[in-house]
């Protein structure tokens, strides 16, 4: 699937990929975010879709997450993918 604000050089067949579990995802006063899976800091959904980035790498603090994202350095380009399947149609 390709992401418009993807960059182009980045061969997204080749990387890592990790299933997310219930728990992974977290709920802030400022919407929901993961944790960036290079650095730990906060990787807000938005951020992610709209700029492939972590909030530490983007220097955006989240004002109710405990976690200074000054001085955080992460090379890290995040997608979100979402994959789904349909049940086909049954014949009673």
């Amino acid at each position: 699937m390709a992401n418009a604000n993807a960059p182009d050089d980045v061969d997204w067949n080749d990387a890592a990929r990790m299933e997310l579990e219930p728990d992974a995802i977290h709920e802030s006063e400022d919407g929901y975010y993961f944790d960036c899976p290079e650095c730990g800091s906060p990787a807000t959904i938005e951020n992610i879709i709209e700029k492939g980035r972590c909030n530490g790498y983007l220097n955006e603090q989240i004002e109710s997450v405990g976690f200074d994202v000054e001085n955080v350095s992460c090379s890290a380009r995040l997608q979100l993918e979402m994959a789904y399947t349909s049940d086909p149609e049954s014949e009673t």
